[in-house]
């Protein structure tokens, strides 16, 4: 495939050489334009730290990585970057400086051949045809932020080409996981003869060959893991048991774009315009999904990430000015600002709106769905909170963890939207399995989320004779069963993870990617970290740990005084610290103290002034002695 990536540097946007190519799918982005960036707000950070302090000691456990300084300069001449990124490249598994060069110098032109997959070639052919033939062909999504940029994507290419299009959301309440039989009868009322279902259909063999049967084909997009038989349908998924090759594990928007770019290439069509006008939504759906950001999925989104301050789709502007992200987006922007909001509506109401947003061409109706979508994201947090607390109590009266490795909890009361997100709490604040459910009328729906060590999509499969439905992937799942059989799979989940986890395996830890002297830490250092980004799963943020640095400021910051601020350094070497939901600390540390603190440095670019700062992950009080910390 041939790309002219010159052309997709913000810098030269629009520009003369990509004008021509554009024309094949519209320009979806504007001119950039000097902006500021606001930090983030904290609504995803230390839930663990507000409860487990005491006199500014911390419960985690420091686990430092080894280091070979003369092989980390050694990389640093070879390819030319500070000392320090090469000592971080070293901690991801690239030490070979070629490997090295490719992972730092992104180029679309390194993406995998969409080919290589099993079904991409059928995939395309068969999309190439409903379009010349003028088939309707209807999209079915999945409710997640994924799913729903994967609708997004494959619905706006679908109708750049000209094809009829309608899109079917399932409605997480109400509806069942994957292909529905609602959707097969859409599609029947619409005349449709092409099913292309994204983020989901893979292990929908009784629903597909109900559609087949109809006399509608279906092309299955999707990333989730199979079952041992795939349905009747074109499959492109990489985790197919007879894929022949080591694919990346692309989130579903990516490998959609993947399909996109197949087609694109039988029709002789410009890649970079594809690429310019979808990549802003591959980035999302790929963060979203903590999907890992290696490989393809780090290339798309670091473009995509290039592409968000200047897109033209109004619903996107709308949702940018909603989570007053006005500069270059990071990584973190989309995990914790765009991504709540676009999963809020699946997980509240109807996640068409969401893909009714990204599709919108009026700013009007594109900024009346982007507050309808804020107005889900207020109602999300409070049901969380209230339900986290629940499971709280449930924790501290029905679950024994010091025999009990999984925690396992139901409640007639919480929300099915919710429960996904409070399982990822309670492995934070407890460090092991989460599984989480509610239901009525004798059946449970839940989710899971997991720790290294224990697979989610393996440990459901183990417990199928128990389950209704199940589904998911190493770190996260969703399931269904009946009431009665909710104590044997409790037990047989805690079985299996005493046969899987180790007493320190369910230990809080911070994995530190090196000692840093406080006195080293400067604007070049923090320049240079940039060229590692975007950070997230499989390449996560710099971590360092800073001896015995002196306070001289304490104080709180934030609604409800929620947040540490510090003044930390050595000497004439000062810094802001921020410790976001650290605020209980406060008490604990005065002016004077000399503190070993776990932190990231950054860039504090708020109110048109840039400024260094370190973002806090954890602190000790320094005493006289270095703390342990285990390598």
């Amino acid at each position: 495939m041939s790309w002219n990536t010159e052309a997709l540097a913000p810098a030269e946007w629009p520009c003369n050489s990509c004008r021509q190519s554009d024309a094949a799918f519209g320009s979806d982005h504007n001119a950039p334009s000097p902006q500021v960036l606001q930090p983030a707000p904290p609504d995803h950070l230390h839930w663990r730290a507000t409860v487990q302090f005491e006199a500014a000691q911390s419960e985690f456990i420091w686990k430092l990585r080894p280091r070979d300084e003369d092989a980390e300069m050694a990389l640093a001449r070879a390819i030319g970057v500070h000392s320090t990124v090469a000592a971080l490249l070293r901690n991801r598994g690239i030490s070979d400086p070629r490997q090295a060069r490719e992972f730092l110098d992104v180029d679309l032109s390194a993406l995998s051949d969409p080919f290589d997959l099993p079904d991409m070639r059928q995939a395309a052919e068969r999309i190439v045809m409903a379009v010349g033939n003028s088939e309707p062909i209807l999209v079915h999504g999945d409710y997640d932020a994924d799913g729903i940029t994967s609708t997004a994507l494959m619905v706006r290419f679908l109708e750049k080409l000209g094809a009829v299009v309608h899109y079917f959301v399932p409605h997480r309440v109400n509806d069942r996981y994957g292909l529905n039989p609602e959707a097969i009868a859409q599609a029947l009322q619409h005349g449709v003869t092409l099913l292309v279902a994204v983020d989901c259909g893979v292990t929908d063999q009784k629903i597909i060959a109900d559609a087949r049967s109809q006399g509608i084909d279906v092309i299955v997009i999707d990333h989730h893991e199979p079952g041992s038989q795939l349905p009747d349908a074109i499959v492109v998924n990489p985790k197919r048991h007879d894929n022949p090759i080591e694919s990346d594990d692309l989130a579903a928007v990516g490998l959609t774009f993947q399909v996109a770019s197949a087609v694109c290439e039988m029709l002789d069509m410009p890649q970079l315009s594809l690429a310019r006008a979808f990549l802003d939504l591959v980035a999302i759906g790929t963060v979203a999904d903590v999907s890992w950001l290696t490989g393809d999925n780090r290339i798309m989104v670091r473009h995509g990430l290039q592409l968000l301050p200047h897109t033209r789709k109004q619903g996107l502007r709308a949702l940018l000015d909603i989570c007053n992200v006005s500069a270059q987006p990071t990584a973190q922007d989309i995990a914790f600002r765009l991504a709540p909001r676009l999963n809020a509506v699946g997980r509240m109401a109807d996640a068409t709106d969401a893909v009714d947003l990204l599709l919108a061409d009026n700013p009007d109706e594109a900024m009346r769905l982007a507050l309808e979508l804020e107005g889900h994201n207020r109602n999300r947090q409070r049901k969380q909170e209230a339900i986290f607390c629940d499971a709280l109590r449930l924790i501290g009266t029905e679950v024994d963890l010091d025999s009990e490795p999984v925690v396992v909890l139901a409640s007639p009361k919480w929300h099915i939207g919710v429960v996904g997100i409070v399982a990822s709490k309670v492995v934070e604040q407890f460090s092991r399995p989460a599984f989480l459910m509610c239901g009525d009328s004798g059946s449970y729906r839940g989710s899971a989320r997991s720790i290294e060590g224990f697979n989610i999509a393996e440990a459901l499969e183990s417990c199928s004779d128990l389950l209704l439905t199940h589904g998911g992937h190493e770190m996260a799942g969703g399931f269904s069963l009946s009431a009665d059989n909710l104590d044997q799979f409790r037990l047989r989940l805690n079985e299996l993870g005493r046969q899987l986890l180790q007493p320190q395996d369910l230990r809080p830890s911070i994995t530190i990617d090196c000692e840093l002297d406080i006195r080293d830490v400067d604007e070049e250092l923090v320049e240079s970290l940039a060229e590692l980004e975007p950070y997230g799963q499989g390449n996560p943020g710099p971590v360092f740990l800073s001896h015995n640095v002196e306070v001289f400021e304490v104080r709180c910051v934030g609604a409800d005084e929620a947040h540490l601020k510090l003044l930390v350094g050595e000497g004439h070497n000062v810094f802001d610290c921020i410790g976001f939901r650290m605020g209980e600390l406060a008490r604990q540390l005065r002016k004077g103290d000399r503190v070993h603190i776990v932190h990231t440095p950054e860039f504090n670019e708020f109110g048109g002034r840039k400024s260094l700062q370190l973002r806090l992950t954890d602190l000790r009080r320094a005493d006289k002695t270095r703390p342990a910390a285990s390598r």
